[in-house]
């Protein structure tokens, strides 16, 4: 049996259509968060970040961070023993917010603190580290991959 082209092209109009509709109704139900529900107010104090970005990367020992199996550990430099360091450490999941975790800076007497990655679930996070020391603001950053090894 032989279909004529004007069969051929309904057939195909009506598959373009479905699948169109398969997409629209897939992309209506994904779930999609964002960075913050305050979007335009932090892109307002953007510029504030990157300068305290720069006054962290401008410190003769920055904040370093590093991952191991066990553990995120944050080294504060020997320099802020002797002063106030309030902040807070972020941990931001980009795939979903409801993985976020904030702690408070509290270092221990080896002016360290670690965060246990049995508390978190596999996958991407950035690790944010907001703190003021002498009246100043800093701001350090890094991508961390949790039980990628």
């Amino acid at each position: 049996m032989k279909i004529n082209w004007g069969y051929r092209v309904t057939l195909l109009y009506i598959g373009f259509v479905g699948l169109i509709s398969y997409l629209m109704y897939r992309s209506m139900h994904e779930k999609v968060d964002l960075v913050t529900d305050q979007y335009y107010s932090e892109e307002l104090k953007y510029q504030t970040r990157i300068e305290s970005k720069k006054r962290n990367n401008a410190l003769q020992s920055p904040v370093t961070i590093t991952l191991n199996d066990q553990a995120v550990t944050v080294h504060f430099p020997e320099d802020f023993k002797q002063k106030k360091l309030i902040g807070s450490i972020r941990l931001f999941r980009p795939s979903d917010s409801s993985l976020d975790r904030s702690y408070p800076i509290q270092p221990d007497a080896a002016f360290n603190q670690t965060i246990l990655t049995s508390e978190l679930k596999k996958g991407l996070y950035h690790l944010q580290i907001e703190y003021q020391l002498n009246g100043e603001s800093y701001y350090a950053e890094k991508k961390l991959v949790v039980g990628a090894g």
